[in-house]
């Protein structure tokens, strides 16, 4: 799982895997920097934009904790600072670490960061970043899914609930399909582990809602609802229709 250890670095707190970096390079937070080195390799599109970087290495991906929304207008990326622990950089790394000791298809998280502003503070998290993996949402663009890819799908899913992680902002954006067609998820901000409950189905709902409004859009997606019945039998743990039972 890694060793966890903390630095202090121009009055931001850093939180790192020393067994990734030892010691760790506080600058690779600062987007400036970043670009000005050469580590920076390119950026996501949208709201929750990450950036990708190679540094010792290692390639990454760095995702500043920014607000949406009318508010996020006003604010972009301040938080009311309810102290070290419960700064969403620091829940993220805490939730990311366990996850991936326990063998989950998550991606390693190298380290987090938080800055107090005032009352408030900037964040931001580092994590490895997945060989070959392109989000669910841009797969569906190009082409449609094989029916026992979506069952991988659903039963990566029931692998998350029944460690009982609560995703929050599970969509076709949050997950990953690398070339080997494993499928990986992603972006637990503001997510948390719970006891079995209604969230579990939630978090389905959302991601068919996700699916469905990705659908309606002019490029639209490859995607039926008989694609979600495979997810759900996958989840299910039951056999597909004329299939051999799935790994």
């Amino acid at each position: 799982m890694g060793t966890q250890s903390d630095l202090r670095h121009n009055g931001s707190i850093i939180r790192y895997d020393s067994a990734v970096f030892d010691p760790f390079e506080p600058r690779l937070f600062d987007e400036t920097w970043l670009m000005a080195e050469g580590y920076h390799r390119g950026s996501s599109l949208g709201r929750g934009q990450a950036h990708f970087l190679n540094f010792g290495g290692r390639d990454m991906v760095l995702r500043p904790f920014r607000r949406g929304g009318l508010f996020g207008k006003i604010n972009r990326d301040l938080y009311l600072n309810a102290g070290l622990k419960n700064s969403r950089s620091m829940q993220e790394f805490e939730l990311l670490k366990w996850m991936h000791g326990e063998g989950l298809p998550v991606p390693r998280v190298v380290a987090a960061w938080m800055v107090p502003v005032g009352l408030a503070y900037r964040a931001a998290i580092l994590t490895e970043r997945i060989p070959a993996a392109r989000p669910l949402e841009e797969v569906l663009q190009d082409k449609p899914l094989e029916q026992h890819d979506w069952a991988l799908v659903g039963q990566t899913v029931r692998m998350m609930h029944d460690a009982g992680v609560d995703h929050s902002d599970l969509n076709c954006r949050n997950i990953l399909v690398d070339h080997d067609h494993k499928v990986w998820l992603i972006d637990f901000d503001k997510c948390r582990r719970r006891p079995s409950g209604s969230w579990k189905s939630a978090n389905l709902e959302r991601l068919k809602r996700s699916l469905i409004k990705e659908n309606s859009k002019a490029d639209g997606l490859h995607w039926t609802e008989k694609d979600w019945a495979a997810l759900i039998a996958g989840y299910d743990g039951k056999e597909l229709d004329g299939a051999a039972s799935l790994p």
